[in-house]
């Protein structure tokens, strides 16, 4: 029984600290273009405060998941987490269009990073939602 707790908490963790990369990690680790000699931003810059606004909804989600115990609350968190992962995935280069240059930072450092990153929650949360309501599940009489 303990190791299930300590597993539910693990992916709590994990789901945490992929969600504050989100939020962190495109101002500060795979950054887009930086602004235009006229100091304009790019289009790649709005790319990056979109992904940083859903990575925080997605940090609130990851925090609130670990104060909750019960499974089915924790199942429904992680379902209300996919479509958001999938929305940040779809952020740079398809809701948000990047810098024309397919060779500019946006295209090959920032959009396969958010990609990467955004997937993994959704595939992730997907999975241990389904393994959480299999688990909540009660056998009909």
């Amino acid at each position: 029984m303990h190791i299930k707790k300590f597993r539910l908490r693990t992916m709590d963790c994990i789901f945490l600290l992929l969600s504050l990369m989100l939020c962190f990690g495109p101002h500060f680790i795979f950054p887009p273009c930086g602004p235009k000699s006229d100091g304009t931003w790019m289009n790649c810059h709005w790319a990056e405060q979109t992904v940083i606004g859903l990575g925080i909804v997605l940090t609130v989600l990851a925090a609130v998941r670990l104060l909750f115990a019960d499974a089915r609350i924790k199942a429904g968190i992680s379902i209300a987490a996919v479509p958001v992962s999938i929305v940040t995935a779809c952020v740079p280069g398809t809701l948000v269009p990047l810098c024309m240059m397919t060779t500019m930072r946006c295209h090959t450092v920032m959009r396969p990073a958010v990609i990467l990153i955004a997937g993994t929650i959704a595939v992730l949360q997907a999975v241990d939602a389904v393994i959480l309501i299999k688990k909540t599940a009660r056998p009909s009489p």
